[in-house]
């Protein structure tokens, strides 16, 4: 007998429809709803789905529940009857627990007929999120009563999802374990890196505020091993959007969100998630519509719905809708949760509410991210405005005037995360000092070593959201800029180092780690660049593939290893560049506030 893999919770067959409609053509209409219904499941990374053609290739004693269990390793079938009624079509559809017979789970649909070609797919999408969520419920269900050590591959996923949901670093810790386990059983199981990445996101844009680098590092990482072992899983795409949002890197979010569609445009699950970020890159004229489509999708959705619900709405400025949400949510279920029901009362006018929840916020704020301690005046705002990833500016200056309204004591924020609205400036400096670079920041002044991704740096911080192709900051930068050409021993070195880099570059490879990949691949090229120049090939470099890709590669390695030096020297700076330049075949400074730089 087959049984469904570690990875998945279920083994689907959809049986013929019982009672058939007499006429041919409400027949052919019910049996592609069938063949939709199966075409969704099928989306569902969560199951297998016995092919159409064998489910209705079997006779009706071949199509027992206990039967099918043994012949195909089957867990659960959706059968179903259609009957035609006037103008309607009346739908039924079972689940049924294939081992046992029993039926788990029923559901009427009625189709006008004038009208079933356009919720056709509707209906399809509807019953397939339905299985989802039941199956997944029940083996759920199971694995929670059950020892750790017993559990499977995906049922440590379910499990470790549950734990991410109580929103506490005991229950990110736990969920940690669990994704651990799964890895154990199945190195390749792409959602335990997946899993692993949500604990560190959690603790990274939520909870451990002042370890803010290491969880992003370690998210993003996990995130990348688990793309590497499946692109092909939405809830992977899911995992990497938000992590590249959080970074505020928009546009890398947004080709994994447009992937995420692409790959799964039913799963309510995922088009919640999916709403909430589009919110945040400021689409909310398509992040409403897939909120809402969630919600009909699936009606008996957990109360996560409600609290990723209120961001799309509040972003659209429909502030009865996105309270209505925030109010069907668990209280705090996020910490900045209240803070954005006090920004929604205020901008209605309801002053009492509005500083009732800024009461409530800044409470979850003491006890959840300073730990008792009494937050410094400026401190909450610099939170929500360090770990919302606004794209726009005229978003984070919506709520923060909704806080202010709300009376939240509002000071000119100072440090890490600082922000100011849309109408003011910040002054900074960036320029060089003979050798060295003067880079003041946020009330504090660094030096820096003059290194060519300084003045790559420089020409970006003076021409904001200005995109510069790679060419044209490569070519500026060769033309008179060139170092000296490298003496033996230097060549040694470089040799020595280019041998150190292609074991470490097998070392990622072995790991799947694209992060670590790309970077070792970016510094290898620019020194095999330099070594090539300094054997005397009259300037020029080896052939190492497209012009255009050379200085995509060699521009954002100088432009990253120049950001980390400034780290070193200036967190503060280093930490607003990594998340305001873009690298790529275009480079762009975008920062999420108005800055006067001299430079």
């Amino acid at each position: 007998m087959s049984t469904p893999t570690d990875k998945r919770a279920a083994v689907i067959a959809v049986a013929p429809l019982r009672q058939p409609p007499s006429d041919p053509g409400h027949a052919l209409i019910a049996n592609g709803l069938l063949e939709d219904v199966i075409a969704e499941l099928a989306r569902f990374p969560d199951f297998e789905v016995l092919a159409a053609h064998t489910s209705f290739g079997l006779t009706a004693e071949q199509l027992e529940p206990p039967r099918m269990a043994e012949r195909f390793g089957v867990t659960h079938m959706l059968d179903g009857s259609v009957l035609a009624h006037g103008a309607v079509l009346l739908v039924k559809a079972n689940l049924i627990e294939a081992a046992s017979g029993r039926q788990l789970w029923s559901q009427k649909y009625e189709l006008p007929l004038r009208d079933v070609l356009t919720i056709h797919n509707d209906i399809a999408a509807h019953v397939a999120n339905h299985l989802s969520a039941h199956i997944n419920m029940m083996r759920l269900a199971r694995a929670r009563v059950r020892p750790v050590a017993s559990l499977e591959a995906h049922d440590c996923w379910l499990r470790g999802r549950d734990c991410l949901r109580r929103g506490t670093l005991e229950a990110d810790a736990e969920a940690r374990e669990l994704f651990e386990r799964a890895l154990s059983i199945d190195p390749t199981y792409a959602r335990g890196y997946a899993g692993l990445s949500l604990t560190h996101f959690n603790e990274w844009s939520c909870q451990l505020w002042s370890d803010w680098e290491t969880h992003e590092r370690l998210a993003y990482e996990y995130a990348c091993k688990s793309a590497a072992l499946d692109e092909t899983d939405h809830t992977v795409q899911v995992v990497l959007a938000r992590i590249q949002l959080y970074r505020r890197n928009f546009g890398q979010a947004r080709v994994h969100i447009e992937r995420v569609l692409a790959q799964s445009p039913n799963d309510a699950d995922t088009l919640v998630q999916v709403a909430m970020l589009l919110g945040f890159l400021g689409e909310s004229e398509r992040a409403v519509p897939l909120l809402e489509k969630a919600l009909r999708l699936n009606p008996l959705h957990d109360a996560s719905y409600y609290a990723y619900g209120l961001l799309p709405y509040f972003f659209a400025r429909r502030l009865d809708r996105a309270l209505a949400m925030a109010e069907a949510a668990p209280a705090n279920m996020f910490v900045d949760q209240s803070a954005y029901m006090a920004a929604c009362y205020a901008h209605r006018g309801d002053v009492e509410l509005a500083h009732k929840h800024v009461a409530q916020f800044l409470e979850v704020f003491q006890k959840k991210i300073t730990y008792g301690r009494i937050p410094l005046p400026d401190e909450p705002l610099r939170f929500l405005l360090h770990v919302n990833p606004f794209a726009r500016p005229e978003d984070a200056d919506f709520l923060v005037d909704g806080l202010r309204q709300a009376g939240l004591g509002v000071e000119r924020p100072t440090a890490k995360g600082a922000y100011l609205p849309q109408n003011q400036a910040d002054e900074a400096c960036f320029a060089l000092r003979g050798d060295h670079w003067q880079a003041s920041f946020a009330q504090r002044t660094a030096h820096i070593r003059d290194m060519k991704g300084c003045r790559d740096i420089a020409w970006l911080l003076s021409s904001a959201h200005e995109r510069i192709h790679c060419l044209e900051i490569a070519g500026r930068m060769a033309e008179g800029h060139a170092g000296a050409a490298l003496d033996a021993r230097a060549r040694a070195e470089c040799q020595r180092r280019m041998r150190e880099l292609r074991e470490a570059l097998d070392e990622a490879e072995a790991d799947h780690d694209l992060g670590r990949q790309q970077a070792l691949k970016a510094e290898l090229e620019q020194l095999t660049e330099q070594l090539a120049a300094a054997l005397g090939l009259g300037g020029r470099a080896r052939n190492l593939g497209d012009p255009a890709e050379k200085a995509r590669t060699a521009v954002t390695w100088r432009i990253r290893s120049a950001i980390k030096k400034i780290a070193q020297a200036h967190p503060e700076l280093g930490r607003h560049l990594e998340v305001s330049i873009r690298t790529g075949s275009f480079c762009v400074y975008a920062p999420d506030r108005r800055i006067t730089w001299s430079v």
